[in-house]
């Protein structure tokens, strides 16, 4: 499940090399490319029964997640939703809202974008137009190795974020913060059973997510990747890859 401004593309890195051991699903979440573009249901809950019935439609049940940024909250309520079902959830560079640990610092405070994203009118009057050079600024700025992006894949980004009704609709995902935050603490209170691994780049958000899934999980692995911003599967692909392979495998890989 993947985060802002990308699409499914982000796990190509991920899926290569590794589909002849596994199945992969991995969908444009509503909002996104060439996905439907309501102007409702961005809430974590909501988004989660939207993979539920893909993977009805695909005759799967169980299976691994795994997530990416704001896709991270809908993926941490779809592990609640199917804790029958899902064998393990991986969020990576996941912002986690609503939360309550010692030392727990909400997302908002740290990322000036997350606030002026949630505005999405004076978003769009501001980025429509320019939606190239705003898209450089983060594949830029949110990294480590700031050439870490492909050009393609950059160019293939704006191309997607200027189709009519995609800026808008992908901005509901910032829109939907506040019932981000609210959902997951509703989900958090009783500790979720499926595993989780966490990580996330040194250059981005640290520790924030390591120490999120230990508040929300009976069990969390994962940690702090040195010299990684927060592309983490085109910055440190080897390294992400490998460290899921190990996961899936101690939680019941499936093929």
């Amino acid at each position: 499940m993947h985060g802002w401004p990308q699409n499914h593309r982000e796990f190509l890195p991920v899926m290569e090399g590794l589909l002849d051991r596994y199945s992969f699903i991995a969908p444009d979440l509503r909002g996104f490319a060439d996905s439907d573009k309501p102007y409702d249901g961005y809430e974590p809950r909501t988004i989660a029964r939207d993979m539920l019935d893909l993977l009805a439609v695909e005759g799967v049940d169980r299976f691994h997640i795994l997530s990416h940024d704001l896709g991270g909250p809908p993926s941490v309520a779809l592990a609640y939703l199917a804790q029958g079902r899902a064998l393990s959830l991986a969020t990576i560079e996941t912002p986690f809202f609503g939360l309550d640990y010692p030392g727990y610092v909400d997302p908002r405070v740290a990322y000036w974008h997350l606030g002026m994203h949630m505005n999405m009118d004076v978003t769009r009057f501001l980025v429509e137009g320019k939606e190239e050079q705003y898209l450089r600024h983060f594949f830029r700025d949110f990294a480590y190795n700031p050439a870490a992006i492909p050009e393609e894949d950059v160019q293939g980004y704006a191309m997607q974020m200027r189709q009519p009704g995609n800026l808008r609709a992908s901005l509901n995902h910032y829109g939907y913060i506040p019932q981000m935050a609210e959902q997951t603490a509703e989900l958090a209170r009783q500790k979720l059973k499926v595993p989780m691994l966490a990580w996330a780049g040194r250059a981005s958000f640290g520790d924030h997510c390591y120490l999120s899934a230990k508040a929300i999980a009976e069990s969390a692995e994962g940690g702090v990747i040195d010299e990684c911003g927060h592309w983490v599967f085109e910055e440190k692909t080897d390294f992400i890859r490998e460290q899921l392979t190990a996961f899936w495998a101690r939680h019941g890989a499936v093929q």
